[in-house]
């Protein structure tokens, strides 16, 4: 899963990707990848809570016929933005996750500032997006059990149809392969 193969590019995702894009993919890949396998687990807890969060919104946003409604929307939004701001998940009986390492904070920090910026300059969203791609990239092995551990711990009822429509739109199109090398 090395950054330096390059396999990732052609994922179906990426398929139709500006040059700029995939470059951007590329720069973001390694701060992602040379996180410890501790720090990579932990990040994909919060990924997976960040996944569910924008296929909410951005079916809220839409009016979609398949959207699942404000107030499951609010209170995702509520749960990622706690996260964020306090860098530590309560999940349950699923237990806590620390997101305090400086690798972790620093990712999530630069997400937060390319999704803000991207609101006043389409060319940051798309720094935002390339950056959650890199993620999904990087982090593709432990995403399906992260989202489950999420789902049962975060306190919310996440119907199945988001929960498969997650997987289906973030995480089995960015898998490369099931080996961790942790």
């Amino acid at each position: 899963m090395a950054s330096g193969h390059e396999l990732w590019r052609s994922l179906e995702p990426l398929q139709n990707r500006s040059p700029e894009f995939l470059d951007a993919v590329a720069s973001y890949l390694p701060t992602v990848e040379t996180l410890s396998c501790e720090d990579k687990h932990k990040l994909s807890v919060f990924k997976s809570a960040e996944l569910v969060n924008a296929l909410l919104q951005i079916r809220e946003k839409r009016e979609s016929e398949d959207r699942f409604g404000p107030e499951l929307a609010k209170a995702s939004f509520v749960l990622v933005r706690a996260a964020i701001r306090d860098r530590i998940m309560h999940l349950g009986s699923e237990g806590t996750v620390d997101l305090r390492a400086p690798e972790i904070r620093a990712v999530i920090n630069e997400g937060c500032r390319l999704f803000h910026a991207g609101k006043k300059h389409p060319e940051r969203y798309q720094l935002a997006l390339a950056l959650s791609a890199a993620q999904c990239i990087a982090l593709s092995p432990w995403l399906d059990g992260s989202l489950m551990r999420y789902s049962k711990g975060c306190g919310l009822q996440l119907p199945e149809a988001l929960i498969h429509a997650v997987r289906d739109n973030f995480i089995t199109p960015y898998r490369q392969s099931e080996h961790v090398e942790c």
